[in-house]
C-alpha cells in the first residue's frame, strides 16, 4: 500500500494564495472553500505538530476578503450551478439537493432556482426533455419500444430523477407532444 505524502507546512500569509489557487481550479461556495482550507490547515498542523488556531482565525479573514472582492460569491455560484444542472437535465428537486450539498444556503438556492425560471421558459420541462434525451428514454430511444413495461420503467427513471409524473409523462410522449 502506498504511503501518503506528508503535507507541506503552512506559513503565515500562505492561506490566501492557497484559497485563490483552489478557486482558480474549482467553482466553489463559501462553505466548500472553508471546508477544504480547514482540512488543509488541520492536516498540516497534525503532520508538523503546531497549533492550527491562528491559521483558522486567518482563514476567516481570507474568506471575508474573498467575499468582499467578489471572488467568492455564493449567489453567483448557485445561479451558475443551477443553469448547468438544468441544461443537463436536472430537476428542480435535484438542483436544490445539489446546491445544499455544495454548501449553498437555502435562500440563495431558492433565488437561483427562481432566476432559472425567469431565464428559461418552462425550465422544468426543458430539463425533463434533456434528461430523457441523455438517458434515451421514451421517444428518444434508439429502437422504438412502446410496451407498457418499458413506459413504466421510463416513468420510474424520470421519477427517481425528481420529475413529477405528469411532466415526465409529457416529456416521454410522442414528438408532437413536445411542443409545449
Amino acid at each position: 500500500m502506498a504511503t501518503r505524502k506528508k503535507p507541506r507546512k503552512l506559513k503565515p500569509g500562505a492561506l490566501q494564495e492557497a484559497a485563490l489557487h483552489y478557486l482558480g481550479r474549482y467553482a466553489a461556495s463559501t462553505a466548500r472553500v472553508r471546508q477544504v482550507m480547514t482540512r488543509r490547515i488541520r492536516n498540516s498542523a497534525k503532520a508538523h505538530d503546531f497549533d492550527p488556531t491562528p491559521f483558522l482565525a486567518e482563514l476567516e479573514t481570507v474568506i471575508a476578503t474573498l467575499i468582499r472582492t467578489g471572488l467568492l460569491n455564493d449567489a453567483g455560484f448557485a445561479e451558475a450551478k443551477a443553469r448547468s444542472l438544468n441544461r443537463r437535465g436536472g430537476s428542480k428537486r435535484l438542483i436544490a439537493a445539489k446546491l445544499a450539498a455544495s454548501g449553498v444556503r437555502q435562500p440563495e438556492a431558492v433565488h437561483a432556482i427562481a432566476r432559472l425560471d425567469e431565464e428559461v421558459p418552462d425550465a422544468e420541462f426543458a430539463a425533463a426533455v434533456s434528461y430523457a434525451k441523455r438517458r434515451r428514454l421514451g421517444i428518444f430511444r434508439n429502437e422504438p419500444d412502446d410496451s407498457q413495461e418499458r413506459r413504466r420503467k421510463d416513468l420510474a427513471a424520470m421519477a427517481r430523477a425528481g420529475f413529477a409524473f405528469a411532466l415526465a409523462h409529457r416529456a416521454l410522449g410522442r414528438p408532437d407532444d413536445l411542443d409545449g
